[in-house]
């Protein structure tokens, strides 16, 4: 990720914020011999006091499983939507171009909890998502239960550092932000919702502004 410091994310609720609207994240490690492994899970902020801790569930007898019971160090990756930012939507000064994203990357030891946790996890993933209350968690049959179950583990990290950037064209002047803005709107799809990230925070990084339209 960028090192500048115009585009780390400092602000711990914000990332939290961030990792809780976009859970499905990437998890990679290491095998006792070297081998990297990765997998792609939701992950549930379980605690975020005294430290922030992740819980979520894999499947047993994968190269993944296999690797984080091997090497409890692991990172994890939370991305948003991203886009490009195109030359022609900025000042006359020479510029090649860039990506905007979000990303969030913990690093932390992952360990494997008991049965009762992984059902308590499985239910708070499936209640958050499901929208019909007539398939919240407490309507699974317990036969399909006890088929599922045994097939998974519940795991969790324990956060020790985490690295977090914005890259939201906060470097900019303000006429090429708000011009980047309405360009990634009429793109639409995943470029709109960059922008729309972008505008929410407009009044941080250029708190002196106006915003387009008003009155001054």
């Amino acid at each position: 990720m960028y090192p500048f410091p115009e585009f780390k994310e400092g602000d711990r609720d914000a990332v939290i914020a961030f990792v809780r609207k976009y859970p499905f994240a990437v998890i990679t490690g290491t095998s006792g011999n070297g081998r990297l492994a990765a997998t792609h899970i939701p992950l549930m902020v379980h605690a975020i006091e005294p430290e922030l801790v992740f819980r979520g569930h894999v499947m047993r007898q994968t190269d993944h499983w296999h690797a984080f019971k091997e090497n409890s160090e692991v990172l994890a990756v939370f991305t948003g939507p991203d886009a490009p930012v195109l030359a022609s939507w900025q000042s006359p000064a020479p510029f090649g171009g860039t990506w905007n994203y979000m990303a969030v990357h913990p690093h932390g030891n992952v360990s494997f909890l008991p049965d009762s946790d992984l059902l308590e996890n499985l239910q708070a993933l499936k209640d958050r998502f499901e929208e019909s209350p007539n398939h919240k968690f407490d309507s699974l049959p317990e036969e399909y239960m006890s088929r599922l179950t045994p097939a998974i583990e519940c795991l969790q990290i324990k956060v020790e550092a985490i690295d977090s950037v914005f890259k939201l064209s906060q470097n900019r002047s303000v006429e090429e932000f708000d011009s980047t803005v309405r360009h990634l709107l009429e793109r639409g799809g995943e470029s709109a919702l960059v922008a729309e990230e972008m505008f929410a925070r407009r009044g941080t990084y250029f708190p002196e502004a106006d915003f387009p339209g008003s009155a001054g």
